[in-house]
């Protein structure tokens, strides 16, 4: 059901294609959540530098770097609790580390946006 607020949970939305991340947006706010974006691995890591999130979406292709080395680099005590990685271009070596890296879910691109919601909602609390 779309519109059930959320109270406290932050997201992370790491996309560098524009529409979707707006998309994606959009999609996260109307369902309650607090929702901050990046387009970069460099601004990602800023957000997570200064900001405790509930929920990180990450692209695995960013102009700048691999998301799932992004999140490689983070000491446990900064992960998010849910990590969805997002890929156009996922390989078995991406299917590998994002286990590594005890990501929730790896959903490929184009998204199920009802898939992807319905993925962040089960793993959070209410």
């Amino acid at each position: 059901m779309l519109g059930a607020k959320r109270v406290g949970n932050r997201i992370l939305i790491v996309e560098d294609d524009t529409v979707l991340r707006k998309h994606l947006t959009r999609l996260f706010v109307r369902e309650g959540y607090a929702v901050s974006t990046a387009a970069t691995h460099a601004a990602a890591r800023e957000h997570l530098a200064d900001t405790a999130f509930d929920v990180l979406l990450l692209d695995v292709k960013l102009p700048d770097g691999d998301g799932l080395a992004l999140l490689g680099e983070l000491q446990p005590e900064r992960r998010p609790g849910l990590a969805v990685v997002m890929s156009a271009f996922s390989t078995a070596a991406h299917e590998r580390d994002a286990e590594r890296l005890n990501v929730c879910r790896l959903l490929r691109k184009p998204l199920d946006l009802m898939q992807l919601l319905d993925t962040v909602r089960s793993k959070l609390p209410d």
